[in-house]
């Protein structure tokens, strides 16, 4: 269920918010929040009694230019699917920003975008990770690259100065955050407690790591496949990858590949009934035949000179809705003319195009 401004007759949407109804409270303070923020924020207390209430919440849905998504205990269980189905409306518009209420793991189909966590956020708009949801939908609004989140570095902070003990830790996650001495870099490609380490790397976009979802989906692609670089792009915009992948795309060789496929094509053909009388009827429809090969040859030959055919042979066939109706009696036997088809053995071209894109990991 989502949340709507006051006022029906603001600007246009910038952000829906998709939620559970027994997450209400919740989520309204998070609403009012973004609000002070100065975020237009849509929501369901203004909604038209007079129209169905699914109606508008699709097109709310539709015109908001962003998308939050409230994932709670509720929201993943059973009784989620209308959360569940605008989240899926919104990811395939390009615009969902999933966020936590709960530390709960988010439905099939959608883990590997990284979300938010509120999950301990108590309404104060200075919490470093309700300002990163603030400033990645005015990042998205505004076209931008969003910022690296600094949440979850404040989290771990936080805690380690809580005693002294941790003081040379903080100095050393300071380095990290900071990348003194590339020290996210080093950290992150450690070859201890791989690939756990890079993907907490990539979940936090330290030391230019991948993410999980990304790390998997690159080493399962298809070696050599064009189109699986190009799907790469396609789910992971900002990927790390991403810059790898398009040089690989420039670089795509093409191969033409030729094959010639078996064909068959028939002719108009008439042999008019200028041999000699034979003694039966079936002499002379057999010699008539046997008149045809080199006139249906001829045919045959011309119908391929254009390249795309090769011709293989040909043979001369009576038209069997006509019948012989070409075939008299003479006093000295049986002549045969025929109304029929060249039957063409033919092969014909086809080109067949294949690329390959070849890129390092």
């Amino acid at each position: 269920m989502p949340w709507q401004s006051r006022s029906t007759e603001e600007p246009p949407l910038s952000l829906f918010i998709s939620y559970k109804r027994e997450d209400e409270g919740r989520v309204g303070r998070l609403a009012r929040a973004l609000e002070r923020a100065g975020i237009s924020v849509w929501w369901d207390r203004s909604l038209l009694a007079a129209e169905s209430w699914r109606t508008q919440i699709e097109q709310a849905l539709d015109q908001s230019a962003l998308a939050v998504v409230c994932w709670s205990r509720r929201s993943v269980g059973e009784g989620g699917d209308f959360v569940r189905d605008e989240a899926a409306r919104a990811k395939a518009q390009g615009k969902l920003i999933p966020v936590f209420l709960d530390r709960v793991s988010p439905p099939l189909g959608f883990g590997e975008l990284q979300a938010i966590d509120l999950s301990r956020w108590r309404g104060s708009e200075r919490d470093p990770f309700f300002q990163d949801l603030t400033a990645l939908v005015r990042a998205r609004l505004e076209g931008r690259v969003p910022p690296s989140p600094k949440g979850p570095l404040s989290r771990l902070l936080r805690r380690l100065t809580w005693g002294s003990v941790f003081s040379v830790a903080i100095a050393a996650i300071a380095a990290f955050a900071f990348n003194l001495f590339h020290l996210q870099e080093v950290v992150c490609r450690a070859g201890i407690a791989q690939p756990r380490l890079s993907d907490a790397c990539g979940a936090f976009h330290f030391g230019g790591a991948p993410t999980r979802g990304e790390r998997i989906a690159w080493s399962s692609r298809i070696p050599g496949s064009c189109e699986a670089l190009r799907r790469h792009i396609r789910e992971f915009p900002e990927g790390v990858y991403r810059a790898t992948a398009t040089s690989a795309l420039a670089a795509r060789r093409v191969e033409q590949q030729e094959k010639w496929i078996p064909d068959t094509k028939q002719l108009s053909l008439f042999i008019p009934s200028d041999g000699a009388a034979l003694p039966t009827l079936k002499a002379a429809q057999t010699d008539v035949l046997a008149r045809g090969i080199k006139p249906a040859e001829r045919l045959c030959k011309g119908f391929a000179a254009g390249g795309q055919y090769r011709f293989s042979r040909a043979t001369a066939e009576a038209d069997v809705a006509e019948g012989w109706h070409g075939c008299a009696r003479t006093k000295s036997g049986y002549l045969c003319s025929l109304q029929g088809w060249a039957t063409c053995s033919l092969q014909v071209r086809q080109v067949s195009e294949s690329e390959t894109c070849s890129a390092s990991d």
